[in-house]
C-alpha cells in the first residue's frame, strides 16, 4: 500500500468515528481554539509593548504593522482560494501552523529595525490566515453535529483571556519570551487539528465558481463593510492603547486584567449566542453590537482610572461575540460550499486593510500627534456612524440576513 493511501484511510477513519459519534463534544477542535487564541492574546497584547521596549517609536511601530500588511494582503487570499480547491483542508491549516512557529523564532536572531520589520511580515503572512481557515474547518465539521459555533469558540476566549493574565505576571515587563511561548502554541495548534476528521475541499467538483460571486453578494457586502468599522477600531485599540494605559499608570499585570476582562466577557454570549441571534434576529444583535461598541470606545476616551477602564472593557463581551457569530455563520449558511473558505479569507483581508494598515501607519503618526484618547474618540463617532447607516440599509433586509 502506499503511503498516500494509508494516510487518506486514516483520515476516513477519523471521520467515520466522528460520524458515529457527531454527538459527543469535538475536543480537538476545542483545545485548537485554547492554544491559538492564547499565543494570539499574547502576540496582539505584548509585540508593540516589546518594540516600544527595545527603542521603536510610535511611528516606526505603526510602519511595521502597515508594512507586515501589505505582505499579509498579497499572501492571504491566496490560502483561501488553495484551501477551497486542496482534496483536504486541514493539511493547509497544519503547514500555516507549523510555518508560523518556525518564524517566530526568528525573532531571537535579531533586534535591527528593518530585519524586524521583514520577521513581523512574514510571520503574518502564515499567522493571519490560520484564523479564516480553523473557523471554516470548524463550521463545517460542526455542521452535522449537536454543537454550535459559539461553543467551540469559547474555547478561544478561554485560552487569550487565562494567557493575558498568567502572562502579564509572568513577563514583568520584560516580553521576550513571547516568541517560544507563541512557537509552542502553534504547534500545539497543528497537533490538535490532527485529531480533527479531514474536511474536504472541492479539488474534484468540475466547473469552477468565481469568486466574482462574493462581490456581487450584496447582503455579505454589507455586513462586510460594518464589520470594517468595527475592526478599525478594534485594530487601534489593539496596537496602541496598550501603550497609553501604561503611561496613565498602569502597567503589564494591569494591561493582562484588561485584556482578560474583555476576554471573559465574551463567554455567556457565545454560549447564549445562537439562541440570541434566533429570538432576535441577525439585524438586531449586530445593531445593538454597534451601539454598545460604540460607547465603549467613548469610555475608553473619557476615562483616565486604569481600573475604570479595565471595568468598561467589559463591553467587549457582546460587541466582539455578535460582530463575530453572526458574519461568520451567515458565511457558512448563504456562501456556496466552494467559497466558504475564500469568503472567510475576504472577510479577514478587508478587515486587515483598515485594522493594521490605517490604524497601523496612519494610526501611529495620529496617536504621536493626538494621543491615543483621541482616537478612541475618533472610533467612537466612527462606530456610531455605520451603527445608523447599517440600522437604516438593512430595515427591509431582514429575511435576506436570517440565518
Amino acid at each position: 500500500m502506499r503511503r498516500e493511501d494509508s494516510l487518506d484511510m486514516g483520515e476516513m477513519i477519523r471521520g467515520i468515528k466522528y460520524k458515529a459519534n457527531h454527538d459527543t463534544f469535538p475536543t480537538g477542535l476545542f483545545l485548537a481554539y485554547i492554544c491559538y487564541y492564547a499565543g494570539q492574546a499574547i502576540y496582539n497584547t505584548y509585540l508593540n509593548l516589546y518594540l516600544y521596549q527595545i527603542g521603536f517609536s510610535a511611528s516606526q511601530i505603526g510602519a511595521v504593522i502597515s508594512v507586515s500588511t501589505i505582505a499579509i494582503l498579497a499572501m492571504q487570499p491566496m490560502w483561501g482560494i488553495l484551501s477551497d480547491r486542496v482534496s483536504i483542508k486541514n493539511r493547509v491549516l497544519t503547514f500555516l501552523c507549523l510555518a508560523a512557529a518556525a518564524c517566530a523564532m526568528g525573532f531571537y536572531t535579531t533586534k535591527g529595525y528593518l530585519a524586524i520589520l521583514f520577521l513581523v511580515a512574514i510571520f503574518g503572512v502564515f499567522y493571519n490566515p490560520i484564523v479564516p481557515l480553523s473557523d471554516n474547518i470548524t463550521l463545517e465539521t460542526l455542521i452535522k453535529s449537536r454543537w454550535d459555533y459559539g461553543w467551540i469558540r469559547m474555547g478561544g476566549t478561554i485560552g487569550y483571556a487565562v494567557a493575558v493574565l498568567v502572562i502579564g505576571y509572568f513577563f514583568r515587563d520584560s516580553y521576550e519570551a513571547m516568541f517560544m511561548i507563541i512557537a509552542l502554541s502553534l504547534v500545539m495548534v497543528a497537533a490538535c487539528f490532527r485529531t480533527v476528521p479531514p474536511v474536504k475541499g472541492y479539488k474534484e467538483r468540475k466547473g469552477k465558481i468565481s469568486l466574482a460571486i462574493l462581490l456581487k453578494n450584496k447582503i455579505l457586502m454589507g455586513l462586510i463593510g460594518y464589520h470594517l468599522i468595527y475592526g478599525m477600531g478594534i485594530g487601534f485599540f489593539s496596537s496602541f492603547y496598550s501603550i497609553h494605559f501604561v503611561n496613565i499608570g498602569g502597567d503589564s499585570r494591569m494591561v493582562g486584567w484588561m485584556m482578560f476582562a474583555s476576554s471573559v466577557a465574551e463567554i455567556p454570549f457565545l454560549m447564549l449566542m445562537n439562541r440570541i441571534v434566533k429570538k432576535a434576529g441577525l439585524r438586531k444583535v449586530l445593531v445593538l453590537a454597534g451601539a454598545i461598541t460604540c460607547i465603549r470606545w467613548m469610555l475608553m476616551y473619557i476615562l483616565t482610572n486604569p481600573v475604570l477602564i479595565i471595568g468598561a472593557n467589559t463591553l467587549h463581551g457582546f460587541g466582539f461575540s455578535s460582530f463575530t457569530y453572526c458574519i461568520l455563520n451567515y458565511i457558512n449558511n448563504k456562501v456556496p460550499p466552494e467559497l466558504r473558505a475564500s469568503s472567510q479569507v475576504l472577510n479577514t483581508t478587508l478587515n486587515t486593510i483598515f485594522s493594521r494598515l490605517i490604524f497601523g501607519y496612519l494610526g501611529g503618526i495620529a496617536f504621536e500627534l493626538w494621543g491615543a484618547a483621541s482616537m478612541m474618540l475618533f472610533s467612537s463617532a466612527a462606530m456610531g456612524a455605520a451603527t445608523l447607516i447599517f440600522w437604516y440599509w438593512s430595515r427591509n433586509k431582514q429575511r435576506e440576513l436570517s440565518l
